[in-house]
């Protein structure tokens, strides 16, 4: 008799990838942000795997050298490690340099990172164009150091190296595409990086399985900031004649309310579907305007850019006690949050497949009659269902998409989208994008 096998749900799988690889030493460069690419790999391996070399200029930017960090520690007089890279690698400043001395507490202080607000918390803090050495600590531990010299030591080296992204392309019967980014260089953080990373991985698997998709889509993992600024870069040309809409994907693991960024002027095909998404299924969420933007979107939607992307999250970054500090951890997201994140995007992909624009083939109504399209639509009332598909013809000028037009004739979408697909059938409608 064979064993019974436990169905896994999509919520369990993903947070089971993030326990996985939330604590990969991830950077804008290194081994981290690597095997963190090789783990996504491994789950679709359509996502390939490529690199910019260090010391490449990306418009106003300079990819930095590669960066890795040995060991990095403090010990007090007794030679008792205070804090240990090993045991929480955001205890090291990211990108900090080598230093090697004996100091009073005075003068170590003026290199420890702390965040007052969060005391049990060890901060996240960078340094990737300021060459210095620094540590970041619990305020709490802070406090209680004693008045005596420290041997402090950061064994780092930095060096002419790659910058490694993801990239997953999924091409459709449209060259229009949609763009899904999100970040792989923050270390030891659940919701504010490892989330993102795991949820797109999930989307793109998704994405991959849909048979004959309208749309074409591009999903990106690159380092924050100057990896989406050498992506943009590089395919500049394609992505400013190509891309119709998409979301940087970021703080999706927990459970709380939804949240939105608006695209910049917050009229994009990208802010219309997923508010629409949000009430059409009433889903409390919190709209933020392009000013409270955090991530990528910063460059995606700059003014000489200006890709329509958004970003639906859970709580935005920075609107989170926990956020980047070690407090952001795997007790902040949930299984059930992850799969409610994962139903929502996958909802608002179901949507950008079925949202076309539609015109009336035939001159004055259609003679309905001999396409006998009544049948093909059951669980209504006949008087009712020939009043909708009668209502959506008379709208069907070319000039709404089924969001429209399911407000004005005032029937659910699911329905609008049926009716669409039986008249499309039949060719009494043809589609205009």
């Amino acid at each position: 008799m064979s064993k019974s096998i436990k169905k896994i749900n999509i919520g369990e799988e993903i947070w089971k990838w993030a326990k996985k690889i939330i604590n990969y030493n991830r950077s804008i460069t290194g081994k981290g942000t690597l095997d963190t690419l090789k783990f996504i790999k491994l789950i679709n391996e359509d996502i390939k795997i490529k690199f910019a070399s260090s010391r490449t200029k990306v418009f106003d930017w300079i990819i930095p050298d590669e960066w890795e960090v040995k060991e990095a520690y403090i010990e007090d007089t007794k030679k008792t490690k205070i804090i240990d890279f090993k045991t929480n690698n955001l205890y090291v400043l990211n990108y900090s340099i080598s230093v090697k001395k004996n100091l009073k507490l005075s003068e170590l202080k003026k290199n420890i990172f702390t965040n007052p607000k969060v005391p049990k918390g060890i901060p996240y803090r960078t340094s990737y164009y300021n060459k210095k050495w620094g540590f970041c600590m619990e305020h709490s531990r802070y406090k209680k150091l004693k008045n005596e010299t420290y041997h402090v030591c950061i064994q780092s080296k930095f060096f002419k190296g790659k910058m490694h992204y993801g990239e997953f392309l999924k091409k459709g019967k449209s060259k229009k595409e949609i763009l899904l980014s999100t970040y792989i260089c923050h270390p030891s953080m659940a919701n504010n990086e490892t989330s993102g990373i795991v949820l797109l991985t999930a989307l793109s698997r998704y994405i991959k399985s849909i048979k004959n998709s309208y749309y074409s889509y591009r999903i990106i993992f690159v380092p924050e900031t100057i990896g989406a600024i050498y992506y943009i870069h590089k395919n500049l040309i394609k992505l400013k004649k190509n891309v119709v809409a998409g979301y940087v994907i970021s703080c999706v693991g927990d459970n709380n309310n939804y949240s939105y960024i608006e695209t910049r002027y917050g009229n994009t095909i990208s802010d219309k579907i997923a508010k629409f998404v949000f009430k059409e299924n009433k889903i409390k969420f919190k709209l933020y305007s392009y000013l409270t933007r955090g991530a990528d979107e910063r460059q995606f939607g700059s003014p000489n850019i200006n890709l329509p992307i958004g970003s639906i999250l859970r709580t935005r970054h920075g609107r989170y006690k926990e956020y980047h500090t070690s407090l952001d951890n795997m007790q902040l997201v949930t299984k059930e949050g992850f799969e409610n994140s994962f139903k929502l995007y996958q909802k608002v992909i179901d949507v950008f497949e079925s949202n076309r624009i539609y015109k009336l083939n035939v001159y004055c109504e259609p003679f309905f009659t001999k396409y006998s399209i009544s049948n093909h639509i059951g669980g209504e009332i006949i008087d009712q269902l020939n009043l909708n598909i009668s209502n959506f013809c008379a709208y069907c000028d070319g000039e709404n998409d089924l969001i429209q037009l399911s407000k004005i004739i005032n029937i659910k979408y699911e329905t609008c989208v049926k009716i669409a697909e039986i008249l499309y059938k039949n060719k009494i409608i043809k589609i205009i994008e």
